[in-house]
């Protein structure tokens, strides 16, 4: 038993539903997702901007701190210190080491003790030392306001001449991170931000936070039931870490809502368009069972069958062009049967001159003879030249009658060259509109006589000089010969264009194969048919990239 197919209205509402709830999924699927990347992307807009805040403050406050700081290294008594321990160690025969005590001075002057004393107070400790390490003088400042305990950053600038200029040694400098930061400090300006700040030598926090400071390693993180996104930036001058944290749900979860709202939206906009759906196809179906059932009529050889009312819209064009084809069928039903006839006809009449054909030539045999045992003068001579004149007649009659059986045309003597010259003025625009030469040879000489239709050699010479135009580029010639060998007249057609590959040379007979896109694939199609009908071949030689030859021959 044939299972039935599900109805056209089934299926068209099976199509509504896939179409509808597939791509309600995936944009719901899409919505949620955007909403998450959303919410990313504010927050991690809004972490750069305090990272850029955070960095510029920094670079201004360090700007202004070291050049307090390099002030200490001007001062004259330090220079004057530094310069006598390079000369020492310059004049000495090995270096001094840093374990060999320090020099007569022990105490720093107190003009450089006033000028760290003045510096900012997150400056906790200065060392000055000379280019060998060695310490020459350490002013602490941790007991000016006693915050010793509070993590410092440990910074070192260099010491120059002030002339000669030359390096003398350097200032090691150990730097609370409000300096950097200032009084405002890493104030959050996103809710719940978290500001970390790391010595990027040592990777030691400089700033307290709340979790694990391992975890600022990652792009992402969990922390208190939370997903935390960072933001990293990294100073040179001076060198530091510095990562901002903060949680996603405050940013995406305004987007999940518009995102779940957005997704209930859809969801009704595609039941309403179901609903419309179910209600439209009822007409549409309505007027392709009546197609279907005219169908069915038809195929059960009811070739009256119409479909009434067929309407103005797709489906009603569909009706109108089958009661136009159903009224078609039977005339040409009809034209068959006729042509069947004729045929019949036709045979009839070839198998009659057939039999016509023998009995005219004895006769004609006999009327020879009994002219050769005529007298000259006989009076019977001129009767008996005008029945053989007459059998001549009938006799040629008969012979075209068998041609035409035979052929399908009627087939004369023709002049080769007249058809090549028409076809020849016939392809020079195409030859023109590409600007390759069309040149050609032994059209002017002796006729070459073959027996055929002369428009049917000239479409077949056509056919073939279209072909070659349309293979030929810029700089491309064709050239055409017609030759004699063997009692058969040769055409040959040649063009130096992008020839035809060997697989579909194999093809390129067949009807409606082309490798052209312009092409109907029907040219050379027709050229195969007129051969034959001439009793002709046809041969093709190609190569790619070299051209084509393509040579026709004919019975003289």
């Amino acid at each position: 038993m044939t299972r039935r197919a599900p109805s056209f209205r089934t299926r068209i509402l099976l199509v509504v539903l896939t179409v509808a709830v597939v791509p309600l999924a995936l944009t719901g699927l899409w919505l949620a997702r955007s909403a998450q990347r959303s919410g990313e992307e504010l927050l991690r807009g809004r972490l750069d901007e305090t990272l850029e805040r955070t960095v510029a403050r920094i670079g201004n406050n360090w700007l202004r701190l070291r050049s307090d700081i390099l002030f200490v290294g001007e001062h004259d008594e330090v220079q004057r210190a530094l310069v006598e321990m390079a000369e020492e160690e310059a004049a000495a025969a090995r270096p001094v080491s840093a374990s060999s005590g320090r020099l007569s001075v022990t105490s720093p002057p107190l003009g450089v003790r006033e000028i760290v004393g003045g510096l900012d107070p997150s400056v906790t400790r200065v060392t000055i030392r000379d280019l060998g390490e060695r310490d020459l003088w350490t002013l602490e400042r941790a007991s000016m306001d006693g915050a010793d305990r509070d993590p410092t950053l440990r910074l070192s600038l260099p010491v120059h001449q002030r002339f000669p200029s030359r390096e003398l040694g350097s200032l090691v400098v150990d730097l609370r991170p409000e300096g950097l930061l200032g009084t405002a400090g890493g104030a959050p300006s996103v809710p719940g931000e978290v500001l970390s700040v790391a010595d990027a030598a040592t990777g030691a926090q400089l700033l307290p936070v709340p979790f694990d400071a391992a975890k600022l390693d990652s792009a992402t993180f969990e922390w208190a039931g939370d997903e935390w996104l960072t933001a990293r930036r990294r100073m040179s001058d001076p060198g530091l870490a510095i990562v901002a944290a903060a949680p996603l749900a405050p940013f995406a979860g305004a987007f999940e809502g518009a995102a779940r709202r957005g997704t209930l939206w859809l969801a009704l906009v595609a039941t309403a368009g179901l609903l419309a759906t179910y209600v439209l196809t009822r007409r549409m179906t309505r007027s392709l069972e009546r197609l279907a059932a005219g169908a069915e009529a038809v195929s059960r050889g009811d070739l009256d069958a119409r479909i009434p009312d067929p309407g103005t819209d797709e489906v009603g064009r569909v009706a109108e062009a089958f009661n136009t084809m159903t009224a078609s069928l039977r005339r040409t039903l009809r034209e068959l049967a006729s042509r069947e006839r004729l045929a019949a006809v036709g045979e009839f009449a070839a198998s009659l001159a057939h039999e016509v054909r023998n009995p005219l030539t004895a006769i004609r045999i006999d009327l020879q003879r009994v002219e050769e045992s005529l007298p000259p003068d006989s009076p019977l001579r001129e009767a008996q030249a005008r029945a053989l004149r007459e059998i001549g007649r009938l006799d040629a009659t008969v012979s075209e009658t068998l041609d035409v059986a035979r052929t399908g045309r009627w087939r004369a003597g023709v002049d080769l060259t007249a058809p090549l010259r028409a076809a020849l003025d016939a392809a020079s625009p195409a030859f023109a509109e590409r600007g390759a030469p069309l040149g050609h040879s032994a059209l002017n000489g002796r006729p070459f006589e073959v027996r055929g239709d002369e428009k049917s050699l000239e479409q077949l010479f056509l056919n073939l000089l279209l072909n070659a135009a349309g293979a030929l580029g810029a700089g491309g010639r064709a050239w055409l010969e017609l030759t004699e060998e063997d009692g058969e007249a040769v055409v040959s057609v040649c063009d130096s264009g992008v020839g035809i590959e060997p697989d579909d040379l194999e093809r390129i007979f067949e009807p409606l194969y082309t490798t052209r896109a312009e092409g109907t694939g029907l040219g050379l199609t027709v050229v195969r048919r007129i051969v034959d009908e001439h009793d002709g071949t046809i041969e093709i030689e190609s190569e790619p990239g070299v051209g084509t030859t393509v040579r026709i021959r004919l019975p003289m």
